[in-house]
């Protein structure tokens, strides 16, 4: 099979790999698999603009405003198409609300004899932000973080670089310890010095590493033998691989397995399941 321009060229270096793969947040690998996915890359080659402009606020935000709903994207989760040919962090991805397992709701409120000092900006959260404005008007923003993400959606803020008195908003006690775990990692953001403090606790998460690298090769025709050595080496593979454990085989099938359900549609889970590390 033709490597499409979706597939990394030439041989993995695991050490640059990993190290790129460490600034992935879910969403990230959520846009990794989803843009192998033949039938989103079809739908993007027929979608009408193919891209939408997008701009960079001065306090760093991306920001996306949609004039209209682009129906053809909302089954992928996205609010509008992302160039498949485009890796994270390359370009932003907008995902919609829909993608979302859990939004943090807060209204910019002013209240009278609010302590001083209480109001925040977006600029006080030290992690990448992008955000959209969908046609109600309301910005979606992606807080994005080393292993992390929480999607904030504020209300009642006439501009989003403007700093607000947060109302964080609650849908019902079912919500509470969810939406507690949110709010830490939003108070870890922005306790953060700086995006580069940022760093996640453990390293990639090695499962969805392995198991995008197995799907990439398994998309070019290689053997399970083949991908075994590309994910964990030709001296583990030629001693263990014709041994009397199937294990390495097993496991080696299991991510070929993996990659290819995250591709046609499992990547919506890891937008909604990540706790905080």
């Amino acid at each position: 099979m033709q490597r499409d321009r979706t597939t990394p060229a030439g041989p993995y270096r695991a050490q640059e790999m990993l190290a790129r793969f460490a600034a992935y947040d879910p969403s990230d690998w959520a846009w990794e698999f989803l843009r192998r996915n033949p039938d989103y890359c079809a739908a993007w080659r027929s979608a009408v603009p193919r891209r939408l402009p997008h701009l960079v606020l001065k306090d760093g935000t991306t920001l996306l405003r949609l004039r209209r709903r682009y129906p053809h994207a909302e089954p992928w989760g996205l609010c509008a198409f992302s160039d498949p040919a485009i890796g994270p962090r390359q370009a932003p991805v907008f995902w919609s609300k829909s993608a979302f397992g859990r939004i943090v709701r807060v209204r910019a409120a002013h209240i009278a004899g609010r302590r001083r000092g209480s109001a925040i900006a977006l600029s006080s959260f030290n992690v990448e932000r992008v955000a959209a404005i969908g046609i109600d008007c309301l910005p979606l923003v992606l807080m994005k973080a080393p292993g992390n993400h929480v999607a904030l959606e504020v209300l009642d803020l006439p501009a989003l670089t403007l700093p607000f008195d947060p109302v964080f908003e609650l849908e019902g006690l079912c919500d509470l310890n969810g939406q507690t775990e949110a709010l830490k990692r939003l108070q870890r953001f922005a306790d953060a010095p700086s995006k580069e403090a940022m760093r996640p606790v453990f390293g990639p998460d090695e499962r969805l590493a392995h198991a995008l690298i197995a799907l990439d090769e398994s998309r070019n025709n290689k053997t399970y033998r083949q991908i075994a050595i590309t994910i964990f080496g030709e001296s583990k593979v030629s001693e263990e691989w014709l041994g009397p454990s199937q294990f390495l085989k097993d496991r080696t099938r299991r991510l070929v397995a993996k990659g290819r359900e995250l591709m046609m549609g499992g990547y919506r889970d890891l937008l909604c399941q990540r706790a905080a590390k």
